[in-house]
């Protein structure tokens, strides 16, 4: 059966040893795509990329040769292009019918990297994919409606809106509750809370937001 799940590996920064990376990944039954400079952290992780993506301006061109060799598929881009190699490896998941993702090395580097790396958590949204970037001790993600949290107790919790505004936003299970509240992305209401029971829920009516989960501060 092909794989739908895509785990994507860019140019960041990685933010934890190769041990925590493997169990944070666990053994889903993932396509590896490498983006650019990616490929280098792919390694770095013991990871074989089952497809190379970008305009590979950060790789030595004898690691391409080598990933060739070996049947990967190598897909280049120019560098003079009006998107990032990131938003380029979205699309082609999109175009492959690979809509559950996960993204590792998005943060760390470059701060308008990371920046254009967090919003392509949106971006995705708005195409029907699931997309969370992860790290050790960290994930961020898009909720839309609502979204159940398990095991989670003791660590952080921050809600951030992408929209203008998020209304009707309630929080239960957390230190500071929610009830039919109004976050605006201006604002700062929704940073630094904290998980307090094993199950939490999130849940809003109108808007979008972005979460962060953290296991400290």
């Amino acid at each position: 059966m092909e794989k739908m799940q895509a785990l994507l590996v860019v140019n960041g920064e990685l933010q934890g040893t190769e041990e925590e990376y493997r169990k944070m990944i666990g053994k889903g039954d993932y396509i590896i795509i490498a983006v650019d400079g990616g490929l280098l952290l792919a390694e770095q992780l013991g990871l074989f990329p089952d497809v190379l993506l970008g305009d590979f301006d950060s790789i030595p061109r004898d690691r391409l040769d080598y990933y060739r060799e070996k049947g990967a598929e190598i897909i280049p881009y120019p560098v003079e292009k009006d998107e990032t190699d990131a938003e380029l490896a979205l699309n082609y998941c999109l175009n492959k019918g690979y809509d559950n993702l996960l993204l590792v090395g998005g943060i760390g580097g470059r701060l308008d990297q990371q920046l254009a790396n967090i919003f392509l958590l949106e971006y995705a949204h708005r195409r029907g994919l699931n997309l969370i970037i992860k790290e050790p001790g960290l994930e961020l993600g898009i909720i839309d409606q609502e979204k159940s949290f398990y095991n989670c107790k003791d660590k952080y919790f921050s809600l951030l809106p992408i929209s203008e505004k998020v209304e009707g936003v309630n929080l239960e299970g957390f230190q500071y509750g929610l009830q039919d509240a109004v976050l605006y992305r201006y604002m700062t209401r929704g940073i630094s809370n904290r998980f307090v029971e094993n199950r939490a829920r999130v849940s809003l009516k109108k808007g979008i937001a972005l979460y962060l989960l953290q296991e400290r501060i």
